[in-house]
């Protein structure tokens, strides 16, 4: 998901462009939805793993449907192609099915090395009008590379552009490349660089159902897993809009939101993307820019206050998140250390002695240097050489804080919750090294959806009732419709 100074910080991504999860074959058995269960602070996201180890994935082997379409949204990237060939890429791959499910492009990544692609099931070679111009029998690997602004396979030129998906076609091909097992097809556009983009190219729901457990827990209840099938394909509606020029429509990182592929799938999120099936948050008609986040701290922000565009959908609400670890969250340091990381960074002011900085308080906030949430949009280091000014990103980054929503308390113990709170933060600096508290909650940039606050809703005794899952996001969301663009 598109993060401000980043989501793990950064919520993925927080996590590179090609993951290195093992990928799997044939599809395991179909299990039941795990049961409903209040969240606690022991589960574990998967961006927030710190170890590569995850539980046994259960692979759902979906019915195929012949409108079936996917997708998903990278960053920007500084691929500098013709826009004949962009366009050529393009027109081979945007096609919708009947139902008017769209078909999404997912950047895996850019390469310079060749790679290699499988199937269980005979492949087909198109060129870039989508002609077929070589088949290749089940279980046959063929090796991809570049050279001379060409695709090659096997070391044979083909052409500047070229999609390999199996014989069961986009909407049932299933291939193995690049470590893992993808739905739909691959196409690979040979760039002027000598580089290559490789592009998964499948359909919307096919997309979601790889994105769905890379960003939450799969044994979340149901509701809050919903939600985040909800979130998810909008947001890649969103960006597929984006990028209509472009060869891809998304990446793979938390950039914009993490994809797996079907290696990462498991049949209680992929029965949450069925459940929810082309429905999608719109306001005044359209699909809305669906941005979420780990954990609010305890409350959302302003889209406003973070990018300077006011978006009507993105307004500070309540957070109910209560995940040990990012909801409340503190680094020690000292005056001296923070003077090290300032001129680290370029922004020495020499001996530190005081910061200016409206205190931590009861939200919503109504004060120039904070959001309504209390996230930091503005602050100042003072010391004996001068003065400087950070925005709270430039302030996380530095410092390596999960979240803009933060404080610091000077030689004194913080607060265990900002509601209601008496403890003022001190702010000035009255001993050579005094120990400081950088208090903070949340996890990523506070806009939409909180995952971990969504996770809590959805253990509730009223999360019961049917599609409880359009209450939390109308919650995080606000104004907006839930629509079902296609069946």
């Amino acid at each position: 998901m598109k993060k401000l100074g980043y989501r793990y910080v950064a919520i993925t991504v927080m996590t590179a462009l090609l993951g290195g999860t093992p990928f799997v074959g044939m599809a395991a058995p179909q299990k039941e939805v795990p049961k409903r269960t209040t969240v606690k602070a022991t589960f574990v996201k998967p961006n927030e793993r710190k170890a590569p180890t995850v539980p046994k994935r259960v692979i759902q082997k979906p019915t195929v449907k012949a409108s079936n379409a996917e997708k998903q949204t990278v960053s920007e990237s500084n691929i500098k192609d013709k826009k004949g060939d962009t366009n050529a890429v393009a027109n081979t791959v945007r096609e919708s099915g009947t139902s008017g499910e769209p078909v999404i492009r997912v950047l895996l990544g850019h390469r310079s090395q060749s790679f290699s692609i499988s199937s269980a099931m005979p492949m087909v070679v198109l060129d870039s009008r989508g002609h077929q111009v070589q088949t290749i029998k089940e279980n046959q690997t063929v090796t991809v590379s570049s050279g001379g602004g060409s695709v090659h396979i096997n070391g044979h030129s083909i052409d500047k552009s070229i999609t390999i998906q199996n014989t069961q076609g986009r909407y049932g091909s299933e291939l193995q490349t690049l470590g893992k097992t993808y739905r739909g097809g691959v196409t690979v556009h040979a760039n002027a660089s000598g580089s290559m983009s490789v592009i998964n190219v499948l359909g919307l729901e096919q997309y979601v159902q790889g994105v769905v457990p890379e960003e939450v827990v799969p044994s979340w209840p149901t509701p809050a897993l919903e939600a985040q099938a909800v979130a998810a394909r909008t947001y890649a509606l969103h960006s597929m809009k984006s990028k209509q020029n472009s060869i891809y429509d998304i990446g793979t990182t938390t950039a914009d939101q993490v994809y797996g592929g079907k290696s990462s799938e498991f049949s209680s999120t992929n029965a949450a993307v069925k459940r929810t099936h082309g429905v999608v948050l719109t306001y005044q008609g359209q699909p809305i820019n669906a941005l979420f986040h780990s954990d609010g701290g305890g409350y959302t922000e302003d889209s406003v206050n973070l990018w300077g565009n006011d978006l009507p959908y993105l307004k500070g609400v309540v957070d109910f998140s209560n995940h040990e670890g990012t909801t409340v969250w503190n680094v020690i340091t000292s005056r001296q250390s923070i003077e090290q990381k300032l001129a680290g960074a370029s922004k020495s002011v020499g001996y530190l002695q005081k910061i200016e900085l409206s205190p931590l308080a009861d939200r919503p906030m109504k004060v120039q240097d904070r959001g309504v949430s209390g996230r930091v949009k503005t602050m100042k280091f003072i010391g004996e050489k001068g003065s400087v000014s950070l925005t709270g990103e430039q302030v996380q980054g530095i410092f390596g804080l999960k979240s803009t929503l933060f404080d610091f308390y000077v030689g004194q113990t913080p607060p265990s919750r900002i509601q209601g709170s008496s403890v003022k933060a001190n702010h000035t600096f009255s001993k050579a090294n005094q120990t400081v508290t950088i208090h903070g909650y949340g996890w990523g940039h506070g806009l939409g959806l909180s995952q971990w606050g969504a996770a809590e809703m959805a253990s509730r005794k009223e999360a019961s009732q049917p599609d409880y899952y359009k209450v939390i996001l109308q919650h995080y969301y606000q104004g907006t419709a839930l629509t079902k663009l296609y069946n």
